[in-house]
C-alpha cells in the first residue's frame, strides 16, 4: 500500500481521455493487486525500487487490457466476456462475475461495484482450486470451454461440470445477488 498513491496517480495519467469515464485507476489498481498477491512468490528483487517497478508493471498491463477490452466493446469486436449457464439460479452469480470481468465503469458505478466485486473475490477465494480456476478461465477471462478445457488438462465436460459446480457454490456463498443491482422503476 506504500505505493498505492504514486501507481494510481501514473495510471489516471495513462487513461484515455474518451475512457476517462469508464475506466478508473483505483479499479485497475486494485486487479493489479490481486494479481501481484498470487504472483509474489515468483517476485525477484533486483535493485533499488525493485517490488515498486514490478508492482507498476503488473498495474500497467492490467490498464492495457482494460483500454483494449473497451476498445473491441466499442467497435463491437470484443469477445463476449460472460456466457450465462442454462441454469436459472446460477445466472445472477455469473451476473456477478461479469461485473469483475467487465471494465465499462462509470463514476456511479464504479463504487457500487467495488462492493460486488468484493463480494465476488471472496466467495472465489473459497472455491476449491479447480473450481476457481475454471470460473476463472470461463468468466473473468473469458476463455471458450475448449480453452479452458485444454489449459487445465481436462475434458470440456469436465470443465463445464465444474463451472455448474462452483456456481453453485458461489450462488450458497453470496446469497441473494439481487441485492447487489439497482432496480429500475
Amino acid at each position: 500500500m506504500r505505493h498505492h498513491d504514486q501507481i494510481a496517480a501514473m495510471l489516471a495519467k495513462k487513461i484515455p481521455p474518451d475512457l476517462a469515464g469508464l475506466l478508473a485507476a483505483e479499479d485497475i489498481c486494485q486487479e493489479a493487486y490481486v494479481v501481484a498477491v498470487r504472483e509474489l512468490a515468483s517476485f525477484q528483487p533486483r535493485g533499488k525500487n525493485a517490488f515498486f517497478k514490478w508492482l507498476l508493471t503488473i498495474a500497467e498491463r492490467k490498464l492495457i487490457d482494460a483500454i483494449r477490452a473497451l476498445r473491441a466493446a466499442k467497435r463491437g469486436g470484443g469477445k463476449k466476456a460472460l456466457e450465462l449457464p442454462a441454469r436459472s439460479d446460477a445466472s445472477s452469480i455469473a451476473g456477478l462475475l461479469e461485473h469483475v470481468a467487465i471494465h465499462e465503469r462509470t463514476p456511479s458505478r464504479s463504487a457500487a461495484d467495488h462492493e460486488i466485486v468484493s463480494a465476488v473475490q471472496n466467495a472465489l477465494a473459497g472455491l476449491k482450486e479447480d473450481y476457481r480456476t475454471a470460473i476463472h478461465c470461463r468468466y473473468i477471462e473469458g476463455l471458450s470451454a475448449a480453452e479452458t478445457a485444454a489449459r487445465m488438462g481436462r475434458s470440456e465436460g469436465a470443465v463445464l461440470k465444474l463451472c455448474e459446480r462452483a456456481l453453485q457454490q458461489l450462488a450458497e456463498s453470496i446469497g441473494d445477488a439481487s441485492r447487489f443491482f439497482s432496480r429500475k422503476p
